[in-house]
Parts: C-alpha cells; structure tokens; sequence
C-alpha cells in the first residue's frame, strides 16, 4: 500500500441540498440548487438576500438533548454529521479504543456566531452579566473539542483553517496521523456556518454574486461575479485498509493522496497565473503514482469569480493538454454556493457519491459560453459514467492550494 494512502468507512452530511449521504448525492444528481432566501438571520438590510442555507435541520434527530445548550449552529452541523459517519462505519466508541480515534476538523469561520453574541451580551449588558457559558466557543478549536467531548474521543483533536483549502487540509492531516500510528482511526470534519457579520463582511469585501450582475452561481459561464455563500459539515470516517477490513468495515472509497502548496499570494488575492494549484496538482498525481491520462473526472473548486474559474481553468489545460476537452469538469458549488472550510470536503463526498452511482453532478446554471473556460463542464445535467480516478482541486485567496486523488473502491 502506497504510505498514503487510507480509506473512508463512514460519510456524514449536513448539506444545503440535503442531509445525509442519500439525499446530498440524490440532490446533486438531479442538478438541484440549494440557493433560497435567507432565513436563519434577517437578511433585508442587504442588497442581496439569498444563500444556499442549511434547512429543516433539527439537531436532535442526531444528539442527545444534554450537548445541544450553548452550541452555535455549525457545532451543531458537525456534531450531528459526526454522529451519521460513526454510525455508517459501525465505531462504537469504549475505554477499549477511545485512545486510538483521532479528530480532524476544518473550519474558518464557525466561531464567529459565538464571539459577536458574547461581545454583543458584554457591550449591551456590562461584563458582569454576559453569559459565561459563550466564552469557550469564541475559539476557532471549539466546534472540534466538541467532537471529542460529545462522543467520548480521548485521541489528539486538531483543528485546521486555511479558508477554502481547510477540508483538505484536514484530510491531509488525518492521513500522516494513520501513517504515523498516531490514530487508528480518525474522524475528519469540515464544517462551516452562515452568520449575519459573514455575510455582512462579504458585502463590504463587494466579493458575492449579486453585487454587481445576476444573483446566481455559475461557474465557468461568462456571467459570473462572485460567489454565492453558503454552509455545511461533511465528516469522513478514515482509516488504513487493513483496519478496515479486520473489522469487517465497508469502504467507500481510498483516498490515494493529497498534496498542498503554498504560494504566497497577497491576502484577499489568488496567484492569477495559478503556478500553486499546478504544483499541487502535479504533487497529489506523483504520490499516488496515477498519471494525468487514468483521470476520469475533476471535481473542481470553481465558485464563480471571474479570477478564480479563470486560473483554474488554465491549470486543468496544462496539465491535461487536448485531453480537457474530453475530461468532465464539473462544480457542484453551482448548485450549493461557496461553503468555505467546508467545501473541499463536500467535493470529495460528491466524487463518492459519483463513483458509487456512476453518476457525475453537474454544474448548473451554464448559459453562455466563456473561451477563457473553455473545458466540459457538464453543463446543467447530470452525466452517466463510470468513475475509477476522481481529481479534487481546491485553492483560495492568500495563497493556498490543495489537491487529491480519489480511488473507486474495489471489493477481493
């Protein structure tokens, strides 16, 4: 076994397009949009008003009632897609294993609920009368902690942020701890959460779809102008083959590899050349020893910026040459808006769900055709086809960049 690589034995989702694994990909696959009118916050002060928002979720379907006080919502959608990826991998956590299950989580911005409703309590209300019971969750390693606490994991817990690359980051993390023996298994999350202040900042940023053109996400078409925002958990159960397979576990997928560079972008800025996801790209396909050519389809991080397709675009044509034009590309963030921390982890579930049905989710809202991203997009409908090697791209402002390679299981 290449000494990378690991698999996933439990999925869990809390989606805009659905919870759970059968309604993400079922949603994905018939090419819904989760973007609606805002409704977790009041939203009519600002001139754009939609979001592809998590609905009808009701954490206590998933969580004893006794761990739901004083926890903001992306806890929350962690927590409960925690709790669907144990129970899919059949872990029972004991005093036996708990010391050899590790925690990975991947957020940016889930803390952010906690620190504007403990300083909003502390200026209105005077010191003395804020809600204590706030504080321990206006730090960014809170929504993890919480993993741990609520499912009794006495393993290492690690929070990683990056901004859009944190999924990834996290699942690399979670990788080198199976390597290294520091776990046996680990629970890897991605997660986070529409607030009023996010959205707020994102408005003064001018960086969101709506501001200046149409309030849609579509990436790769010639209208796109910014993202629309959104917010989900996706949590994967990983662990080595062998582990796996000792305990009769099913396994939905290997991840081969996954690779990152750094290139050191201005913040707030994306290398316009794209020279860092290329090296990253290049990085995952040597370590998982798969060559450009045995890729069947690119699950990309496009989010509808103009830049941001752009660059990507002109990578995936590098390093893929003629053979783009006949390599589905597709973004499933046209249909569930940019989920930040959250959504290279959302990708990588959408290329299970892809493998296992043989089915590629589309990327909807293509209208007008753009030569600068001149790739198949699968435009606006889903695409029957068997998926053996998936490429996951990820890269955001600052100048992060993250890639991987996903491996169809296949069953002895």
């Amino acid at each position: 076994m290449h000494n990378q690589e690991a698999v996933i034995t439990g999925l869990g989702i809390v989606a805009a397009n659905g919870i759970g694994k059968n309604n993400f990909f079922s949603a994905l696959e018939k090419g819904k949009s989760a973007v609606s009118e805002i409704s977790s916050f009041d939203a009519k002060k600002f001139p754009v008003r939609i979001a592809a928002e998590v609905k009808n979720f009701d954490p206590k379907k998933f969580l004893q009632l006794k761990t739901l006080r004083n926890l903001d919502r992306g806890t929350l959608f962690l927590l409960s897609a925690a709790a669907m990826a144990l129970k899919e991998a059949g872990i029972k956590i004991s005093p036996e294993n708990t010391n050899d299950i590790g925690v990975a989580t991947a957020t940016t911005f889930t803390h952010l609920w906690s620190i504007v409703e403990f300083d909003r309590e502390v200026f209105k209300e005077g010191i003395d009368f804020a809600n204590p019971a706030l504080f321990p969750s206006t730090v960014i390693n809170a929504a993890s902690s919480q993993v741990s606490i609520a499912f009794g994991i006495r393993g290492f817990n690690a929070t990683v942020s990056s901004g859009y690359t944190s999924g990834m980051e996290a699942l690399r993390y979670a990788l080198i701890a199976l390597e290294t023996a520091k776990a046996k298994q680990v629970l890897c999350g991605a997660v986070d959460a529409l607030t009023a202040s996010l959205f707020f900042a994102f408005h003064k940023l001018g960086y969101m779809a709506g501001l200046k053109g149409e309030a849609l996400s579509c990436p790769f078409d010639k209208r796109r102008n910014g993202p629309v925002l959104g917010e989900a958990a996706a949590v994967f159960c990983l662990e080595k083959e062998s582990e796996a397979h000792a305990r009769k576990a099913k396994i939905f997928a290997r991840i081969k590899s996954v690779a990152s560079f750094f290139d050191a972008s201005k913040m707030g800025r994306i290398a316009p050349t794209g020279e860092g996801l290329e090296k990253a790209i290049t990085a995952a396909l040597d370590k998982s020893g798969v060559s450009p050519e045995k890729i069947d389809y690119v699950s990309s991080c496009a989010n509808s910026s103009q830049g941001f397709d752009r660059s990507e675009a002109r990578v995936l044509r590098r390093i893929f040459g003629l053979r783009l034009n006949k390599l589905p590309v597709s973004s499933i963030k046209s249909m569930l808006g940019e989920t930040f921390s959250a959504s290279s982890a959302l990708q990588v579930a959408s290329c299970i769900g892809a493998m296992e049905r043989g089915v590629i989710p589309p990327t909807i809202n293509y209208k007008t055709k753009d030569p600068e991203c001149d790739l198949d997009c699968v435009p606006n409908k889903a695409r029957k086809k068997e998926i053996k090697l998936a490429l996951v791209t990820s890269f955001g402002p600052g100048g992060y960049n993250s890639a991987c390679i996903l491996e169809k299981y296949k069953f002895n």
